[in-house]
């Protein structure tokens, strides 16, 4: 029963991606004499980086620590939620309350590195990193995509009932990717306002961040879907590096390492049938490539080996 409800998810993924595709093939637009797949358009061709960021007080994915020096800038999916728990810790002065790992304020979070190095009366950002260990996690493109998906499209953990942030796809992740792509091109084109939401789960890291200026000056970890005791093992390095006490690191070496946020999805069966699914899927596969290209590269992240790197496009 379990193994046949598995096959019934798998096999209606393929026919909502095949029928995605009968649907791209039949819109076709005539355009001086010749004939444009309209759903086909710059569907390979890879995103480019931006040289803009996009500022947003809900966001607000800075977050710093001035007693030990410490900052990071948040990424949805990359590990954000216990990382904002530990800054918090590092901030909190009560003994009788840091210990809750699970409080947390919105003190000492920035919407921009500008705001963070006025807070911290810093001449110039450039200032302030050279005072402050800036962290930013990188993941691996596709598994924050499947995460940020089955997080908020299949599973919707923490939606209401009338919340959609997956642009009325639903579990069509061949939809969803599409719609996406089209919206990702469209800001590029400055035709759109990014979507916030959108913005911190599923946009490019490399639009994360001000990561277009200030990429040589992160720290740079990457958060892996699995085995993840090396991650863990280096953001205490950086916490030990910073002086925060002995005891201190201890505790929270074992909150990361054992907290689970109910969000997490990576190890959830479904999570697996649709990474498979997408991996089986050249074409989708592709796709999602094309949208995430300059993480891979920027990063040193292997993209799969369906997939032509042999694009590169930057825009300012």
């Amino acid at each position: 029963m379990f193994k046949n409800r598995h096959i019934l998810i798998f096999l209606i993924i393929v026919i909502i991606e095949l029928s995605s595709k009968a649907v791209a093939k039949k819109k076709v637009v005539q355009k001086k004499g010749a004939v444009v797949d309209e759903k086909n358009i710059n569907k390979t061709i890879p995103i480019p980086m931006i040289s803009k960021t996009f500022i947003s007080h809900k966001k607000a994915e800075y977050q710093a620590s001035p007693k030990y020096k410490l900052g990071v800038c948040l990424i949805g999916k990359n590990f954000s939620s216990i990382l904002e728990r530990i800054f918090c810790f590092l901030n909190i002065v009560d003994n009788k309350t840091r210990h809750n790992f699970s409080t947390c304020d919105r003190k000492y979070r920035y919407k921009s590195l500008h705001k963070m190095r006025i807070a911290q009366k810093l001449s110039s950002v450039d200032k302030m990193f050279k005072k402050y260990e800036m962290l930013m996690i990188v993941r691996n493109p596709i598994d924050r995509l499947i995460s940020g998906f089955m997080q908020l499209c299949y599973f919707r953990i923490y939606l209401k009932p009338n919340e959609d942030y997956c642009y009325k796809c639903g579990k069509n992740l061949s939809c969803f990717i599409n719609k996406l792509q089209d919206e990702l091109w469209a800001v590029t084109r400055n035709e759109k306002i990014p979507n916030q939401f959108h913005d911190y789960h599923f946009y490019p890291q490399t639009w994360q961040c001000a990561y277009y200026k200030y990429k040589n000056n992160y720290k740079q970890i990457k958060y892996p879907s699995t085995n993840k005791t090396s991650f863990y093992n280096n953001l205490t390095h950086y916490l030990e590096k910073a002086g925060v006490p002995k005891n201190d690191v201890k505790f929270l070496d074992k909150k990361m390492r054992f907290t689970k946020t109910y969000h997490v999805t990576n190890s959830r069966d479904a999570t697996k049938i649709y990474r498979d699914a997408l991996y089986n899927n050249t074409s989708l596969l592709r796709q999602v490539c094309a949208i995430f290209y300059h993480d891979f590269i920027e990063f040193g992240f292997d993209s799969p080996s369906q997939c032509d790197q042999s694009k590169n496009i930057t825009i300012s």
